[in-house]
């Protein structure tokens, strides 16, 4: 039973709680929150264990949250870290991981080199074996490289990506974040970190993204031209993809045309 801690529990650490529970060979040992809000409170009252920064002990506690123990004793007790922390924070946590000799794996936010490769698990998995620190991409990297690796694995080497990116302005909880009435490139150049982002994963992969803001929480929208070296039937596109794990492919006679219809499946 491998024992995993998460560090951070929102809108990723949350979802990798959550699933952490349902795996029959891992147990979650616990959360690190640094701040005792609703999420802790929600966590708590699920009967997830909370580790906090030890000046925060008091804090936690009266709000009604008995913490386990400290951060530093959730990486200690734990084999794995899975680091769900803001940006940039999760590179801080490294040398707290490093010390107790603790493996971890980084969410997207965090630059490539934090960790001993970038991955998707449709693309690389086998590299990332072993490996003491492993980057999982964006959701949108991870997105791209999902429909990518499917089609260079199974139906034909890709030679060439262009992608347009329709991102979700923030997420639902995000109140502080816009843009509220407007389009915003995201940057107005190209192109969109995201293709440098694929490249760390398909090192000499000719990619060019775009990406723009849009006013909604929902979710991303991906155009992709993908250009393929040999020649592919629509239908083995279709029956590969619709075989793939992690892919849905959702049938136009359901009539579905929006993100708002999706969210609603």
């Amino acid at each position: 039973m491998i024992k995993v801690g998460v560090n951070g529990y929102g809108t990723i650490g949350k979802r990798v709680a959550d699933a952490i529970i349902r795996q029959p060979d891992m147990k979650l040992i616990g959360v690190a929150k640094t701040n005792p809000n609703y999420e802790a409170l929600i966590a708590y009252r699920r009967g997830i264990q909370i580790y906090v920064p030890e000046q925060s002990l008091g804090k936690f506690k009266e709000v009604g949250i008995t913490p386990a123990g400290t951060i530093s004793e959730l990486i200690k007790e734990a084999d794995v870290i899975v680091d769900a922390t803001p940006n940039g924070v999760g590179a801080q946590y490294k040398q707290e991981y490093q010390k107790f000799e603790r493996n971890a794996i980084f969410q997207g936010g965090e630059k490539a080199d934090v960790a001993d490769i970038s991955f998707s698990a449709l693309c690389n998995y086998d590299e990332a074996v072993s490996k003491k620190y492993v980057r999982v991409v964006s959701c949108n990297t991870t997105a791209l490289l999902r429909v990518i690796c499917t089609i260079s694995n199974k139906l034909s080497k890709v030679d060439r990506v262009r992608a347009t990116i329709v991102r979700r302005a923030a997420d639902p909880k995000e109140v502080k974040r816009g843009p509220i009435n407007s389009l915003t490139p995201d940057p107005a150049k190209i192109p969109s970190h995201h293709a440098k982002d694929v490249n760390t994963v398909i090192k000499n992969l000719d990619i060019i993204t775009m990406a723009v803001v849009a006013p909604t929480t929902l979710m991303h929208m991906h155009f992709l031209d993908i250009k393929v070296k040999d020649k592919v039937k629509r239908e083995d596109v279709l029956e590969t993809f619709a075989n793939t794990p992690r892919i849905v492919l959702i049938p136009s006679k359901y009539e579905i045309s929006s993100t708002a219809e999706i969210v609603e499946i």
